[in-house]
């Protein structure tokens, strides 16, 4: 919590600007941020990221030198998921401080696409190469490895999901309807996982009935659009 007091169209340009460049899983979290800062007017972003960034160095401080990278993602398991305790929110699912990026960090509870970008913000920092993949209905994270790649899901304790595991998961989100193909296992651009999260803001305040917030939630994705 910041003493400063961030004004809505202030905090309308920080996001513009930072709209305006790269959006890439290291500045994904600061982007989430941003989104957050017209509704938490006093956020220190600044601090928030500090935070992810010790999770970060907690978990490279588990290592040792040399070690494979796949040690590396389970020390980063280890200090998000035993250690902070993170995890999916499925008792409020819709509860809107699951989607801004500076209450998940307080309370530790989020929906799966906030919490993934607080998994792929620390995997960055470690120098993992991760990635978003944003199934229909769901958010996980894809982590590529020389010979392999493993699919993690921060919802629910980052637990490892084979493709079948996902296959059948879509197919139970989808009522039997969705068949799993490559695409929907692509990796996605920052850009892209922003969007989804300002889509959630909407979809959360408008079931809320808080129209305002979900026309507020509604331009933010616009600004992020590009």
């Amino acid at each position: 919590m910041s003493s400063v007091l961030i004004h809505r169209a202030e905090a309308r340009r920080q996001l513009r600007e930072y709209a305006a460049g790269e959006i890439t899983n290291a500045n994904l979290a600061r982007g989430a941020l941003l989104l957050a800062l017209e509704d938490y007017p006093h956020l220190d972003v600044e601090e928030m990221l500090a935070r992810l960034d010790d999770l970060a160095g907690r978990a490279v401080r588990r290592g040792s030198a040399g070690e494979p990278p796949i040690f590396q993602l389970g020390h980063l398991h280890a200090e998000m998921f035993d250690v902070d305790g993170y995890r999916g929110d499925s008792d409020h699912y819709y509860d809107p401080r699951n989607v801004y990026l500076n209450e998940v960090i307080e309370r530790k509870l989020g929906i799966p696409i906030s919490l993934s970008i607080i998994f792929l913000h620390a995997a960055s920092k470690m120098g993992l190469n991760a990635a978003g993949v944003g199934l229909p209905g769901h958010y996980i994270v894809k982590v590529q490895f020389e010979l392999n790649e493993v699919y993690v899901d921060p919802f629910h304790g980052g637990s490892t999901l084979t493709v079948p595991e996902i296959s059948e998961m879509l197919a139970q989100m989808t009522g039997g309807r969705g068949r799993l193909s490559s695409e929907h296992l692509r990796a996605w651009d920052g850009r892209e996982t922003l969007q989804r999260v300002a889509a959630n803001l909407q979809n959360m305040w408008a079931r809320a009935g808080d129209n305002r917030r979900s026309e507020s939630a509604r331009e933010r994705m616009e600004i992020v659009r590009g």
